[in-house]
């Protein structure tokens, strides 16, 4: 039995203000008529949010949804969620749905923390009488008891959201619709959360889950929808959907290429947190060649400003799709001649499972001083078969074992 069902379903909206007004604001069936009469004006400066979406999500599973900004996703929440209806084409919900789109969805600023669980918990359909006893495990949940009897005004988006996903925790959905919220709670919280949505997934729950954060949707989900300016790209399983999204994004951010050098520059400056040294000498490409099922080859150009620099290391690190760092190779120190040069880095196997990551360029002194080092926005992808060692981290770490009265299995990899 499938819990959500959606069969062609389009969401325009409108762009602009003026005659788009007079549109809006036309009453049934006369917008009926004029639609029919003046089709070119009725959907001038229109766009689609969604577009001929066509789903279905069977009861009791967990599917991811992603995409970049724009592309739908939170749109289709919502038009699950009720929120805003679409524009053509039927959907439908079998069970009680509960959804986190946005921190602050359901609040009123003026509200306490504890008026608000029960003003949130109404609009979800629960009543007063039924929620009142769980108030405490709610604010217990959240963190927030010391501000439970404060306007929520006066909350920060980490306690907005803790107080949202608290109140959820108590309504038991049969389906369950998350929007990123998790992005704006610190580590702990997030810990916590992610503990109850996999009790919730192995109790039964239907669960929709959005997020940026591609390790996460890896470790909550199966199942994965890819949306693009509104319509299903792909959609299938977790692992080769999301290596085919990661490789997509990779080629989207390519056609930008044709910049100046100095444009680059300027974008790099003010993405700090990608890029950042003490200077004297910077990465000025790098070129990423990928050989499927052997290991990966990186080419760094560098530039410098002083011809001092002497007994440089090159290194080359990764991050994982939730931007963990876990490792990084070093050359042997160089030395580097007045205006630059090129060094090249193979690895050979890489040493990772399954996963999506992303390289770091550094150029480091001899005493360890940070030159220049830059997080490269191109993924590689690893594809492997799907072992038991997954939530251990992302690193394959080979190891001989022995021991006495111990055997290695026939069907072993030898793996530690």
């Amino acid at each position: 039995m499938d819990s959500i069902d959606l069969q062609g379903v389009t969401k325009t909206y409108r762009m602009g203000v003026g005659r788009a007004r007079v549109r809006e604001m036309m009453p049934w069936p006369a917008d009926q008529a004029l639609q029919r009469l003046f089709p070119t004006w009725w959907w001038r400066d229109t766009f689609n949010a969604l577009e001929e979406v066509s789903l279905s999500i069977p009861s009791g599973s967990a599917v991811g949804m992603v995409g970049h900004n724009g592309a739908g996703k939170t749109t289709l929440l919502k038009v699950l969620a009720g929120v805003t209806a679409p524009t053509s084409g039927t959907f439908a919900v079998q069970g009680r749905i509960a959804a986190l789109i946005d921190a602050l969805v359901g609040f009123h600023p003026d509200l306490t923390g504890r008026e608000n669980v029960f003003l949130l918990a109404s609009m979800h359909g629960v009543s007063r009488r039924r929620i009142a006893p769980r108030v405490d495990d709610i604010l217990e949940f959240a963190e927030i008891r010391e501000m439970a009897d404060t306007q929520v005004k006066r909350y920060s988006a980490g306690m907005s959201a803790r107080l949202g996903f608290g109140v959820i925790t108590a309504l038991e959905p049969e389906i369950l619709l998350v929007d990123e919220v998790l992005a704006v709670g610190d580590a702990a919280f997030q810990r916590k959360c992610i503990s109850w949505l996999d009790e919730y997934r192995s109790s039964g729950g239907t669960l929709l889950f959005v997020s940026h954060n591609l390790a996460l949707v890896r470790h909550m989900t199966k199942r994965v929808i890819w949306l693009d300016h509104g319509k299903v790209v792909a959609d299938g399983a977790t692992d080769s959907t999301l290596a085919e999204y990661a490789r997509a994004m990779e080629r989207r951010e390519s056609t930008n290429l044709t910049r100046s050098r100095r444009d680059v520059r300027k974008e790099l400056a003010a993405s700090s947190a990608e890029r950042w040294g003490a200077g004297g000498a910077r990465v000025e490409e790098v070129h990423i060649e990928e050989r499927p099922g052997e290991g990966v080859e990186i080419a760094i150009s560098f530039s410098t400003e002083d011809p001092a620099h002497e007994d440089v290391v090159c290194c080359v690190g990764f991050v994982d799709e939730s931007g963990r760092e876990i490792g990084a190779a070093a050359s042997p120190p160089l030395v580097f001649t007045e205006g630059g040069g090129f060094v090249r880095c193979s690895i050979d196997p890489l040493p990772f499972r399954s996963g999506i990551y992303f390289p770091i360029v550094a150029i480091m002194s001899s005493d360890g001083l940070i030159r220049d080092r830059w997080r490269v926005d191109r993924a590689v992808v690893v594809n492997g078969q799907a072992t038991t060692l997954s939530d251990f981290g992302p690193v394959d770490i080979r190891a001989a074992w022995s021991g006495e009265r111990a055997k290695e299995s026939e069907n072993g990899d030898g793996h530690g």
